[in-house]
């Protein structure tokens, strides 16, 4: 499992496991039962807003239902618990793999701003340092969609793409492309600057471009 993922699901588990600590504060009063450690469960809420917001987005549904909830104002042991099962449901979407999709959009969202600055550069004539840019999209997102197949990312790119291709995840086409961008990259980032023009750099960012709003990226 991606480490980071990982750190993420342990996270969520231990404020989930916090609950019952809070629960434990609760009195009786009026045939209900409050959550008397107020600073407690404050402290406690914080925390849960804050992995949701990190794991999720403050885009996402799952934001958008804490923020529900939290506006109910929550004094109770019901409450807690109310949110508490919210928590739980988040977690079996992330251990069960339900967040994979978004963790793609937010990297292509990402991904599209690493590009607008490289044709900014291939623009103002630095298409050395635009293909250097460039490459570093192409490697992350074949680490990513490598991580998301089972395929150890501690690999060249040139390995990764290979592995991706067997696997069918792309085409022969797609691979060759693809391997030609690594290879442009690898010539910028060793100075051989000969290797490619401003129009190869060009097609490059352009493709990427497609390749992260195909379905292999998804």
């Amino acid at each position: 499992m991606n480490p980071r993922l990982q750190r993420m699901i342990n996270r969520l588990k231990e404020i989930i496991d916090q609950s019952i600590h809070v629960l434990s504060t609760s009195k009786t009063e009026d045939y209900h039962e409050w959550i008397s450690d107020k600073e407690l469960l404050n402290e406690w809420l914080i925390k849960s807003q804050n992995i949701i917001a990190l794991i999720f987005g403050q885009q996402s549904i799952q934001y958008n239902r804490l923020i529900s909830l939290l506006d109910t104002n929550i004094y109770n042991s019901e409450d807690v618990k109310i949110f508490s099962g919210f928590l739980k449901g988040c977690l079996s979407d992330l251990e069960n793999g339900f967040i994979i999709g978004q963790e793609f959009i937010i990297a292509s969202e990402i991904f599209d701003n690493v590009l607008e600055e490289s044709k900014h550069l291939l623009e103002t004539s630095h298409k050395d340092a635009s293909a250097v840019l460039a490459r570093v999209v192409i490697e992350d997102a074949l680490k990513r969609i490598a991580r998301n197949s089972n395929i150890a990312t501690d690999q060249k790119a040139s390995k990764l793409n290979e592995e991706l291709k067997k696997l069918e995840i792309y085409s022969q086409p797609q691979w060759r492309l693809i391997q030609a961008w690594l290879d442009i990259g690898n010539s910028a980032a060793h100075g051989n600057f000969e290797n490619y023009t401003k129009d190869d750099v060009n097609n490059m960012i352009n493709g990427i471009e497609q390749f992260i709003a195909s379905d292999s990226f998804k």
